[in-house]
Order: structure tokens, then sequence, then C-alpha cells
């Protein structure tokens, strides 16, 4: 059977969670959010709620991926738990729905990003997009070595960037923004409706955390080492999430915000200037970059994975001498590029997240049965079953709550899942 080496060690998994984690979401979606609530008392809110909520989420996949340290993931999961119809399901739908759309999303706003850089039209981001996510399916192609030094070198670098945006924007702003309120925002009732549909984007731009479960099978010690990459991955993504939000009202009303598809550039331009404002601009685009790479280099350990188990053509399975799954990293690279050319990145972001819901809800079921087959693992959930079953009822939740505000999206997610699970039917048992 062929194995990927066990070479990644605690400071490669943080790079690695923290680069997929902090990507283009905390620059196009703080916008979004501010749109739909209106009112910086309840965009901060949706941050904080998300943050908690990504902590549950991550106490879970820590013990999925310590109980299951194999490549792919959540798919290892589901075969464990329910069987190889249900991993072929998860896996295909989560390689090629979710985290495809996902590349392509931020891909976009690398795109946008460099279009800012080089005052080319809006109509070249695609193009730009396409060639983002193509120059790091080539770098990953090399070999696992190239995928994680280039990690590790742009994760260190966008922390101390988005560090010290942090300290000059309370410095020098002038704190108007939290008093700042949208003519528009909705009230009373409406208020549930909007706070469901923007916390989709927060739930974007904390995602990721699951991630490190795909690598789990490269990491060193995965019993100690996983829950440290998850748990301290998460704890710096939330501290520097709520850091940074408090930062953009600090130095922009709302209406700046809730107007804004870049913000972080945006501050940057209030704080010194157009001409430090680009040189903003070529720090964010780093941070998105770093998303990028890291998601090119998780996503094809899932279909590798899934041919492995003879779930996929054995062609996937196929190691090439730097340690990447060479033909699984292609399909990634080609099919991801086809959705940056098709979607909008609202339309990306909303597809990939509806997906997330269903699929990382399912997630808890697995992780009940594994606990009533196993009750032991390397590392366990504090407070079960009460911290999965609140995750995954904020996920059933926010998932109705799609479906009422947007049902088209929602019979389009359900549409996608059945028509994967009918070709689940082409799969031959094993005995």
């Amino acid at each position: 059977m062929t194995r990927l080496k066990r070479t990644l060690r605690t400071a490669d998994g943080l790079a690695m969670m923290v680069g997929i984690i902090v990507g283009s979401g905390i620059f196009r979606t703080p916008g979004i959010v501010a749109r739909q609530l209106g009112r910086p008392i309840l965009t901060f809110v949706a941050w904080v709620l998300g943050g908690a909520l990504a902590f549950l989420g991550t106490l879970v996949f820590a013990e999925l991926a310590a109980r299951l340290p194999q490549a792919g993931g959540k798919y290892v999961y589901a075969r464990e738990a329910f069987g190889r119809r249900a991993a072929f399901v998860v896996g295909w739908v989560e390689a090629l729905g979710m985290y495809a759309a996902a590349i392509a999303a931020i891909g976009t706003v690398g795109g946008e990003y460099l279009g800012r850089l080089l005052g080319a039209p809006a109509g070249s981001t695609p193009w730009l997009a396409a060639g983002w996510v193509a120059l790091f399916t080539w770098i990953n192609l090399v070999g696992v070595a190239s995928g994680r030094w280039v990690q590790n070198v742009v994760t260190a670098a966008k922390l101390l960037a988005l560090a010290g945006l942090v300290v000059v924007a309370f410095a020098t702003g002038s704190g108007t923004g939290p008093s700042t309120v949208l003519p528009a925002a909705p009230r009373g009732v409406d208020v549930w409706g909007a706070l469901a549909v923007a916390f989709r984007s927060v739930i974007w731009t904390y995602y990721g955390y699951a991630d490190a479960a795909k690598i789990a099978e490269e990491v060193v010690d995965p019993g100690r080492t996983l829950p440290r990459i998850f748990l301290g991955g998460i704890a710096t993504v939330i501290a520097l999430y709520l850091l940074l939000n408090a930062a953009f009202l600090h130095v922009l009303p709302i209406e700046r915000i809730a107007a804004s598809n870049l913000v972080a550039g945006d501050v940057a331009q209030v704080i010194f200037g157009a001409k430090s404002g680009i040189v903003m601009a070529a720090l964010a685009l780093l941070v998105v970059l770093a998303g990028l790479n890291g998601n090119v280099f998780v996503t094809p350990r899932v279909i590798f994975g899934l041919a492995r188990d003879g779930l996929a053509p054995g062609v996937f399975a196929r190691v090439n001498a730097g340690g990447t799954p060479w033909a699984a990293m292609l399909l990634v690279g080609v099919v991801s590029i086809a959705l940056v050319a098709t979607g909008t990145f609202e339309r990306l972001l909303a597809l990939a997240i509806t997906l997330v819901l269903v699929v990382d809800g399912a997630m808890v079921f697995a992780l009940v049965r594994l606990r009533r087959e196993q009750p032991d693992a390397p590392f366990l959930v504090p407070f079960y079953p009460l911290v999965p079953l609140l995750f995954v009822g904020v996920y059933a939740a926010l998932f109705v709550g799609t479906a009422l505000e947007q049902p088209a999206l929602a019979a389009l997610t359900i549409g996608l899942l059945v028509a994967v699970y009918g070709l689940s039917w082409t799969v031959r048992e094993r005995h």
C-alpha cells in the first residue's frame, strides 16, 4: 500500500493550518458581514460566536484526526463509521465541491488584489485568479518540501504584517467606527435572518481548522502533534480575527466597511495614504496566497486516499519523487481553474459553506459511532457529548436558515449530494 512519509512537525502543521484559515476571508468577508448586519456590535458578536463555533469544531476534528491519522481526513472517518459508500460521497463532495470551490474563491480574491496592484481592469480578475491557482498547483507538484517551505515563509510573513496593521490601526485610528450604523440595518426579527446569512461568511473566514486532518498521515507522532496543531492553530486565529475586526472599526465607519470588497487595503490607505496602501495591498496578497497554497497542498490528499481505497481511479494514488500525489494535484488544479471562470466569489463562497454545514455536521455522527466502538483515543473531546451536539445543532440551524433565505442554494446542495450518492453505487463493497 502506498503511504505518505511522516515529515511534518508541529511548526509545519501550525503554518499549514493558520495559513489556510487566515486567507481571503478576513479581507473579503468583513464587508459582506457589515452590509448584512449594519451595526458594529452585531458584526462583532458574529465574529465572537464564529470563533466559539470554530473552537468546538476544532475539538471534534482533533479527536477524529488523533483516532485515525490517515491521509484524507473526513472521508476516512465516514468510511470507518458508515462504510465505503458514505466515504465516497464525503470524499468527492469535499474535494471537488467544497475545496475546489474554496480554492477558486481564494484565487479570485488573489486576482482582485493583484489587479489592484497592477491597475488592471476588473475583467482581468478571472485570468489573474486562474494564474494564481496554476502557479501554486505547479509549486506543490514539485514536492512536499517546496509546498511546505512556501507555506512556512508566507504564513510567518503574513502574521507579522497583520500584527503590524493592528498595532498601527489602534495607534492612529479615530475610533469613531463603533458608533456608526447603516440606515438599512435589520431590526426586530429580521436580525435573526440577517445573522444566519452573515454567519456563513464568518464560518468561511474561520474555516480551515479541519484541514490539518488531511495531512495527518504526514505528521510526526500524530497522537501528540495533531491536537497541538489543532488547538494552537485555532487559538491563534481567533485572537487575530477579533483584533483585526476591532482595528478595522477603529479606523473606518461601518458604511465604508460595508461598501468595501478589500477592507484591509482601504484601512491601510486611510492610515498611510495611497502609496502605502498599495504596499499593504501587496502584503494582503501575500496573506491570501498563503491560504491558496495551503488548500492546494491538502486537498489532493483526499483524492489520493480515495484512490488508495479503491474509491477513485488508481492513477490518483500515484506519488511522484517529491512525495506529492501528482495526478490528484492536477485534477484539483484543473477543476478549481474551471470554477474560477464560472463563478463569482459570493456564489463560490455560498456553495462551499453550505456543503460544509452538511458534511462537517455528519462528522459529529461519525465521532459518536467511533466512540461507541472504541472509547479510548490519544485525544478526547471534553464535555462529551455536549460539545459535539452543540456544534452540530448550530450547523443544523444554519442550514435551515439558509434553506429559508436561499432555497435554490439549499436545493443545489442537496441535489449535488444525491447525485454523488447515486454514483457511489458504482463502488464495490470489500468483504
